[in-house]
């Protein structure tokens, strides 16, 4: 028999006025409905502060490009290869030397590619005062966040909201079977004696 996909919906989620609906039957319903709902909540609530992570990134690029600045450094000693920097690249460590853009000089540990060697000039930022810091936050960094913030939030619930309505289905069924053997166990024996 087929059924109008809108039909078929409000019966799944028990909004039917179905008469053999049994109470666990309407329990499942009602945590299919939560779970409906939930994941729709959680959709707009992840857009909106995916939305607002965005902004937030926006801003932080911003005042990044006008702290941040780019200075040229002297190595003071030869530079090992130690790792990878938060962007994959293979850095090393080492001490150098440079003057910031208010006159101040500097000399401190600063990351470089491995196999520079002393005397070398290496590009680093630095802060207003001059300090070492980060490179100043990229857009596709403020995008990847804003993304992971908004797709987050609706798939952790909508994972959630799942397991849920799969746990109380399974003790659904459980509870079903246990209520359906123990009426067979009255059942039965008169059957058989009315079958002789």
């Amino acid at each position: 028999m087929s059924q109008k996909p809108f039909a078929r919906l409000a019966r799944w989620l028990g909004l039917d006025r179905n008469p053999l609906r049994r109470r666990c039957d309407r329990i499942e319903a009602i945590m299919r409905l939560i779970a409906v709902v939930g994941v729709a909540v959680a959709v707009v609530f992840g857009i909106l502060l995916g939305v607002r992570a965005y902004g937030d990134g926006l801003r932080t690029e911003a005042a990044q490009a006008h702290s941040r600045h780019l200075t040229r450094a002297t190595l003071l000693q030869d530079v090992p290869a130690r790792g990878l920097s938060p962007s994959g690249i293979a850095v090393g460590r080492a001490r150098a030397e440079w003057t910031a853009g208010n006159g101040v000089h500097w000399t401190g540990v600063v990351e470089a590619p491995p196999g520079k060697h002393t005397g070398d000039v290496v590009q680093i930022w630095t802060d207003d005062r001059g300090a070492p810091a980060r490179r100043p936050q990229d857009r596709e960094t403020t995008v990847v966040s804003a993304m992971t913030v908004g797709f987050g939030l609706p798939i952790g619930a909508t994972a959630l909201l799942a397991l849920l309505v799969l746990v109380t289905r399974t003790v659904n069924q459980r509870r079903a079977t246990r209520v359906w053997e123990a009426q067979w166990s009255v059942v039965e024996p008169m059957w058989r004696i009315n079958g002789r």
